[in-house]
């Protein structure tokens, strides 16, 4: 597979995507993108399916959170709770690429 485009993008996404601009998208791809190649071992010209599929959920994720700026959102009881930072799929299909740190 090869790094996600944007009209792959919609149709990974379905339905969701059919208010968000193409700009947007392309936005949201580029950070993930740049986010993902800091964590992982990463090489574009031969991009293995579960990194895309990771950075298709990165993308979905980027722009979920933009929706909730202080990542909180609020309960029915009037409190608030706090969305998570990290996506346990994320995690499982980018692990056997993380880089490690030696130290």
């Amino acid at each position: 597979m090869t790094v996600p485009t944007v009209p792959q993008l919609r149709t990974y996404f379905g339905s969701a995507a059919d208010h968000v601009e193409d700009a947007a998208l392309t936005d949201a791809l580029e950070a993930e993108k740049a986010a993902q190649a800091r964590v992982c071992r990463v090489d574009h010209t031969a991009y293995p399916d579960d990194l895309a599929q990771a950075l298709k959920r990165r993308v979905r994720r980027n722009l979920a959170m933009r929706g909730i700026p202080l990542g909180v959102m609020a309960d029915a009881e009037g409190g608030g709770v706090r969305v998570g930072s990290n996506d346990p799929e994320i995690r499982r299909l980018e692990a056997p690429f993380r880089k490690v740190l030696k130290g």
